[in-house]
């Protein structure tokens, strides 16, 4: 059970995927705050959220990098920018994959 802003208490079940993101990383963020983790991997955890929510996360991602560090995996524009390192996977000929280092987003 969870109490979305603005939402009556509901079962996680019931819930849409954005707001079952916003529960789970709510939850992160409140455990980094009670007992810091040094290191974070979040894979697609944006994928499910609108553009503004994308925003919000990456900022938060941003302020909270001072005192953790944070490898996230993402599609979305903005994570992206937010980015200090940017580093891509492509594929390649065959089922070979390329890793490259990119520029800066922003």
């Amino acid at each position: 059970m969870a109490h979305p802003k603005g939402k009556n208490v509901r079962r996680l079940a019931s819930m849409s995927g954005g707001e079952k993101s916003l529960t789970a990383l709510s939850f992160l963020f409140a455990l980094q705050q009670y007992k810091p983790s040094p290191f974070y991997a979040l894979d697609e955890v944006d994928s499910f959220l609108d553009g503004i929510n994308v925003e919000r996360l990456s900022k938060l991602i941003s302020s909270q990098s001072s005192n953790a560090q944070f490898i996230v995996v993402s599609h979305r524009r903005p994570m992206i920018s937010a980015s200090e390192r940017t580093i891509g996977v492509a594929q390649a000929r065959g089922a070979n994959t390329q890793v490259i280092g990119l520029p800066n987003a922003a």
